[in-house]
């Protein structure tokens, strides 16, 4: 069976991609407005490409389907910038950051993957009475995705910190569970 392949928004060094790898994905493509961070993700990834730019310009049909060719995209990860939701120092809820979650969806729209997760702040969950939250679930089921969020413990996973993340995990067919 071939692997999965994954590209990954708001990639950074590739931390997330790299959890993919290690559990047998292939990394074709990472995106990230930061060329320091993308040196990084190439290094770690090797044979992956990058794409360094305004997310929010960035489209499948422009830009990401030139460098990866007719290859299929069958997963999309990403964790968007989360600052200015963060319970960890002051919340500046009018950040322009916190609406690059839009892009992420408006991705996987153009692109229809077989799946996609996304993590960020738990902060995010009840953020605007939930609305932020409630709309991600709203568009992803209007495209046909099924939804399941959970606030996850990186200890709880072998991981060595106290760090909680919201997980939100897409799918088109099949069934999804939290590992408990």
């Amino acid at each position: 069976m071939s692997k999965l392949k994954v590209i990954d928004l708001f990639c950074g060094a590739g931390g997330l991609s790299l959890g993919f790898e290690n559990a047998g994905f292939d990394i074709l493509l990472g995106i990230d407005n930061d060329a320091k961070a993308l040196e990084t993700f190439e290094l770690n990834h090797k044979g992956a490409k990058s794409i360094c730019g305004d997310i929010t310009q960035i489209t499948y049909k422009e830009n990401i389907k030139p460098i990866i060719g007719d290859a299929n995209i069958d997963v999309i990860i990403g964790g968007p910038p989360c600052q200015g939701m963060s319970l960890s120092g002051p919340r500046k809820f009018d950040d322009p950051r916190n609406k690059l979650y839009l892009s992420y969806i408006r991705l996987v729209d153009e692109i229809r993957p077989k799946a996609f997760v996304i993590e960020n702040v738990p902060g995010l969950v009840g953020l605007f009475g939930g609305q932020i939250k409630d709309s991600i679930i709203q568009k992803f089921s209007d495209m046909g995705y099924k939804i399941e969020y959970k606030i996850l413990c990186a200890a709880d996973y072998g991981v060595p910190q106290m760090r909680k993340r919201v997980v939100f995990v897409g799918y088109k067919k099949g069934k999804f569970e939290f590992v408990k």
